[in-house]
């Protein structure tokens, strides 16, 4: 089995956290319809669950979202050779 390295793992990171944003965007997306009223998203739910369900994704979402922006960041930067690994002997 092969040694995987650092930039393995942060791939993994990039790709499960772009995933993971995937359906917490479009639940915060939908529950901030509600809370204006358009498209007819207003009959999905009501307007004090939908407020309850778009603050408790503020957080997560950040994170997710923060922590996507670095590992994919940090793997174009390395793609582009603006970040050098160092070598190891």
């Amino acid at each position: 089995m092969a040694k995987r390295n650092f930039n393995y793992f942060l791939t993994k990171t990039a790709r499960f956290t772009g995933w993971i944003l995937l359906p917490l965007m479009l639940l915060y997306i939908s529950t901030g319809f509600v809370l204006c009223g358009k498209y007819g998203f207003d009959r999905l739910m009501s307007i004090t669950s939908a407020l309850t369900l778009h603050k408790l994704f503020d957080v997560p979402l950040v994170v997710v979202f923060v922590l996507h922006v670095l590992t994919s960041g940090y793997l174009s930067f390395w793609r582009w050779g603006w970040i050098r690994m160092k070598r190891t002997p």
